[in-house]
């Protein structure tokens, strides 16, 4: 009971977490606040600011402090913003909610990665993690359907009320349901994770990689608009660039179990940029699905991967340290991504956009090559 308890307010927390970041990619262009591209891009970069500035002390917390009320005062922090963000439709009220909502959101995935970590043991843990990472592609296919369809049917602000109140349950369940962990009382030094050449390869290589998911995701929906000229259809193909990513994700816990964490890498993350890179070529709505669900399927493999790789590289006592430097890598692709993406769209088309981040994804395979691992699964 215990571990279901584990994964399912982890996994739970880990949706919203992300749910709650593409919202305003998806509600920006049905907003009456008529955004451009350049005030979205600001918009999207404060969350992410939020959320990197949280990532390594909320991993060293969790290594030390009782996971569950740190959950719980993250969450109560999404719920607060969002609610903020919703009754008061200002563009200067939505930089600042952005921000704290990113602040507040940043410090789920170091503390679930953490409780996970030590709820599971050895080749349990990558299924636990696959189970775990279940929420990402859902959250996508739930967010391309979700917050449209609230956002017609109802208001722009009702898909922020949305977040808000799933926010609240999921704290209030986390104080009552979350069991308290036996923490170490050892002194986690920072500088024993930044000399792990692990812990540097799996953070660079993830800098690189997740700067293309980000681009992706934040500038996906307004580029099928713009091909498809019908919301619903184009939130639709978005949902399906994370729909087969709910299989994918089930089965990556056998998958790293069969090929281990850097062979999973080096070969999904090869198919992932092959079908991004499509996105350049093609106009073709059919073709555009069909890529979409291929780019989900793979990509959706190297969550549990990522969430495998740095659990294993920390170990029990280091987990949530290592999650959070790692972790501020990959979201400070966030930044990055929402600062050179208008630059190309304005100065180019989105066909060099995709291109572009296609060649960053296979450089990304450099660093993921470099890991190594003790265990002989991984």
């Amino acid at each position: 009971m215990k571990g279901k308890a584990v994964i399912s307010i982890s996994a739970s927390s880990f949706f919203l977490s992300y749910f709650s970041r593409v919202t305003w990619s998806i509600v920006a262009p049905l907003s009456t606040l008529k955004t451009t591209t350049t005030e979205d891009s600001i918009i999207f970069a404060l969350f992410f600011l939020g959320y990197i500035l949280v990532q390594i002390p909320s991993g060293m917390l969790a290594d030390r402090i009782s996971a569950n009320h740190l959950l719980f005062l993250s969450l109560l922090g999404v719920a607060i913003t969002s609610f903020i963000s919703a009754t008061f439709p200002l563009i200067m009220v939505e930089d600042l909610a952005s921000f704290l909502m990113g602040f507040s959101a940043g410090w789920i995935y170091p503390i679930t990665v953490k409780l996970l970590s030590i709820s599971f043991d050895g080749k349990d843990l990558p299924i636990a993690m696959s189970i775990y990472s279940i929420a990402w592609p859902l959250s996508i296919v739930a967010s391309g359907i979700i917050i449209p369809f609230l956002a017609l049917t109802f208001s722009w602000e009702s898909s922020f009320y949305f977040v808000g109140s799933l926010s609240t349950i999921l704290g209030i369940s986390a104080l009552l349901y979350l069991p308290s962990l036996k923490l170490t009382k050892s002194v986690i030094k920072f500088k024993d994770v930044i000399r792990d050449k692990n812990s540097i390869y799996i953070s660079v290589g993830g800098f690189l990689f997740y700067l293309t998911y980000w681009v992706l995701v934040l500038y996906l929906y307004k580029y099928l608009l713009g091909v498809v000229r019908n919301e619903y259809v184009a939130g639709i193909i978005y949902s399906l660039t994370a729909l087969t990513g709910i299989f994918s994700t089930i089965l990556a816990g056998y998958i790293i179990k069969s090929l281990g964490v850097k062979r999973t890498f080096l070969l999904f993350i090869s198919l992932y940029s092959f079908s991004l890179l499509i996105f350049s070529f093609t106009k073709n709505v059919i073709v555009i699905g069909i890529d979409a669900l291929a780019l989900g399927f793979f990509r959706f493999v190297i969550t549990p991967t990522s969430s495998t790789a740095v659990a294993v590289i920390g170990g029990k006592e280091r987990s949530g340290s290592v999650t959070g430097f790692a972790n501020f890598f990959w979201q400070s692709s966030g930044i990055v991504g929402s600062i050179i993406a208008p630059l190309l769209i304005n100065l180019f088309t989105y066909t060099y956009l995709w291109t572009f981040v296609s060649v960053l994804s296979f450089l990304s395979l450099i660093f993921y090559y470099k890991l190594k691992f003790m265990r002989d699964y991984l």
